[in-house]
C-alpha cells in the first residue's frame, strides 16, 4: 500500500497512467501501509489496511477488490468490463490492491466484482502495473486501436 520504491516500477506505472488520461480521467490513491507490521498478525494488518480502504473509497464508486480467488478475465474480457460500464452510465470506478496479506474479507465482502491478475502471487507494485497495462491495453481494445495485436 506504500509508495513505489523501485524507480523502474514507478516509472512503468506512470507511463501506463498516462496512456490512460488519453481515454479516461484516472485518479491514483496509495495509502499509507499499516506500522508496526511485523507486531501484528495478519488479520489485524488488513483489518487495519481495511478501514483505511473503506474511509478513502470515492461514494458511489463501483468498487473491483483485486482478489487471488477473483474472476480470471482475458484482455478483451476487461475491456468487455468497461465497456458494461459505461454502458450502464457507472462514471467513477474504484480498483482496490491490498497490501502483503491482500483484501480483509470486509473490503472483498463490499465489493461489486472480484477480479484476479492470476493464481500467483505478485508484490504490490507489480500487480498494480500489469493491471495499469491490462487498463491501457482495454482502453485500446475498446477504441479498436492496434495496441492488443
Amino acid at each position: 500500500m506504500d509508495k513505489t520504491r523501485d524507480t523502474w516500477l514507478k516509472t512503468g506505472i506512470e507511463h501506463y497512467i498516462e496512456k490512460i488520461e488519453h481515454y479516461i480521467c484516472v485518479q491514483v490513491l496509495q495509502l499509507r501501509g499499516v506500522r508496526s507490521v511485523r507486531k501484528m498478525k495478519p488479520d489485524e494488518v488488513m483489518k487495519c489496511e481495511a478501514e483505511s480502504i473503506i474511509k478513502a473509497l470515492p461514494k458511489g464508486a463501483f468498487t473491483v477488490a483485486m482478489d487471488v480467488r477473483g474472476r480470471m478475465l482475458d484482455s478483451p474480457g476487461l475491456a468487455d468490463i468497461f465497456t458494461d460500464l459505461e454502458t450502464r452510465g457507472v462514471r467513477d470506478v474504484a480498483i482496490l490492491i491490498g497490501g502483503a496479506f491482500g483484501l480483509a474479507p470486509e473490503v472483498i465482502n463490499r465489493a461489486d466484482m472480484r477480479l484476479s491478475l492470476s493464481p500467483m502471487t505478485f508484490t504490490h507494485d507489480m500487480a498494480r502495473l500489469i493491471l495499469a497495462e491490462q487498463i491501457y491495453r482495454a482502453f485500446t481494445i475498446k477504441a479498436s486501436e492496434p495496441y492488443h495485436h
